[in-house]
């Protein structure tokens, strides 16, 4: 997943400088995007758009969109029909969050960006080290 993520990133550093905003990828559409390329989640581009409004801390600069957008994927991929207690889904969420928290020392946006961030490439390191974080949870969880 994160040579996917990193493909992504490239995608829009391949734009010139003035047009990127144009092309931004946020990072909660990013770790979506290459989850469900990775894990094969089937999600149309409405699934995207749905979690666009959770970059940038939902644009308030709260709990960072990468870990939003991770915690989208998840529900896909773990949540069950009903009747369910969604007990793996629950725990493999707590455990992301958990995990998340330790990689960056916080789960809010303006704190990860303070101590996160790059200069020259915005938060394309966070999305990276994101989905090293949730491939490294989702593989522990499924072997």
């Amino acid at each position: 997943m994160k040579e996917l993520v990193d493909k992504i990133n490239k995608q829009e550093l391949s734009y010139p400088e003035e047009e990127r905003p144009q092309y931004h990828i946020n990072c909660a559409e990013t770790l979506l995007m290459a989850a469900n390329e990775e894990y094969k989640l089937g999600l149309d581009e409405r699934f995207i758009k749905a979690v666009c409004p959770f970059g940038g801390g939902i644009q308030t600069e709260k709990t960072c969109g990468a870990l939003l957008g991770a915690v989208a994927s998840l529900g896909v991929m773990y949540t069950e029909e009903r009747p369910s207690t969604n007990e793996e889904m629950k725990e493999i969420t707590k455990k992301f969050v958990e995990e998340f928290e330790k990689e960056f020392g916080f789960s809010d946006c303006a704190n990860i960006k303070a101590h996160h961030r790059s200069e020259t490439e915005g938060c394309n390191p966070v999305k990276l080290r994101a989905a090293e974080v949730f491939e490294r949870v989702v593989n522990n969880k499924t072997t």
